[in-house]
């Protein structure tokens, strides 16, 4: 049985442990902080994430935990609608999802001895046909092939092209996570406001959570106001549609998380040899689409799908690769595209933007339902 070094232990490294165990091969999965812990915070599962999630035998697991989501609206800053696109289209649901319970699910299945925690991953040597994984500890761990699964800044990554920092986007996140639900919340739905050089959006995640995130134009590394961040979000936006300063104010501090949006430009190759990448280590990508987990989601059943068929892990990874580079060069370069909506910060240009989505509902339904029709 191949053994496949995993580097990394998140969603992306969690759904490769269990595709590649159901593929009759063994995973080994290094993660460096020394308990597991997803950050407090929702995903949206498009139908192409779903369908892997079905694939993975977890589908109704997720849909018992989740909240299953009908409608996709966009409304200006005061609550106009804008487009409201259906998303129970499909055989495959849109489920919105705490991160945890997404984490929880995909760990669920594989064996325990498979995770090993607080190992950092430092660098790896090519061993005649396997390779040789060295982590901060001192222990060194040799595997049939290695996929690195280790995020935005990973060290598989730069092992192998050498050190090259993500790009900046402009734009800085709050996501926050509360139980108090709108009165005007429209149950099924991901409501998203668009603004001035900011926005807001939330849904509904399962157990009673509601999920919420804001986003605005800011440089980068910009420190947190002495107010805190919930001040900050309550001045950002007190002239918003009624539910958006409700939601802040019903949500804890401790619960509001911030993070800067970063992507790179898509470059091949990502592999070398019989060493890989994955999720964010291959193609990270702004939040615009939602695709993230998704397309990591994706990447972990085609990588482990490919390693069934090739022998060979090298002939396996050129064929991954293959796959999989024109789907998400696709979704980073429309990730980007959607984010440039909003930057707009004239009053006029963002009237033309929202009477251009007001006339191209249709249009923009039908880019969604391209994007999430893919079957992996």
């Amino acid at each position: 049985m191949k053994k496949i070094i995993v580097v990394g232990g998140g969603i992306g490294g969690a759904a490769t442990a269990l595709a590649l165990s159901q593929s009759g091969l063994e995973p080994a999965v290094y993660e460096r902080t020394s308990a597991l812990r997803e950050v407090g915070a929702g995903i949206a599962l498009w139908a192409n994430a779903t369908h892997i999630l079905k694939q993975l035998g977890l589908l109704e697991a997720a849909i018992q935990v989740g909240c299953l989501t009908t409608n996709y609206q966009f409304n200006s800053q005061r609550g106009k609608l804008l487009v409201n696109i259906p998303l129970d289209t499909s055989e495959f649901p849109v489920v919105g999802i705490h991160r945890a319970a997404l984490h929880q699910l995909l760990w669920h299945p594989v064996s325990s001895g498979t995770l090993h925690l607080g190992e950092t991953f430092e660098r790896f040597e090519p061993q005649q046909n396997q390779v040789e994984a060295h982590f901060a500890s001192g222990l060194t761990v040799t595997g049939d092939a290695l996929i690195g699964a280790d995020g935005l800044r990973s060290r598989v990554r730069s092992a192998l092209f050498g050190e090259k920092l993500p790009v900046y986007r402009n734009f800085k996140t709050w996501r926050g996570l509360t139980e108090w639900v709108p009165t005007s919340y429209q149950p099924g739905y991901i409501q998203e406001f668009l603004g001035a050089g900011k926005g807001f959006g939330f849904m509904m995640l399962g157990q009673g959570k509601l999920y919420w995130y804001a986003a605005a134009m800011a440089p980068e590394a910009q420190p947190d106001l002495a107010v805190g961040r919930k001040q900050e979000l309550t001045t950002m936006y007190q002239d918003w549609f009624s539910a958006i300063p409700e939601l802040i104010a019903a949500t804890d501090e401790a619960n509001i998380l911030t993070t800067d949006l970063y992507d790179r430009p898509p470059t091949q190759p990502w592999s070398q040899g019989n060493v890989t990448l994955l999720g964010d280590a291959a193609h990270p990508m702004l939040p615009t689409m939602g695709q993230g987990a998704c397309t990591a989601l994706e990447d972990a059943y085609v990588v482990a799908q490919c390693l069934k068929e090739h022998p060979d892990p090298i002939a396996a990874f050129q064929h991954y690769e293959a796959l999989r580079f024109p789907r998400t060069k696709a979704i980073v370069e429309q990730s980007l595209r959607s984010s440039k909506m909003g930057e707009l910060r004239n009053p006029w240009a963002i009237g033309v933007r929202n009477a251009l989505m007001k006339t191209m509902g249709s249009a923009i339904s039908q880019s969604f339902r391209s994007l999430h029709a893919y079957r992996a």
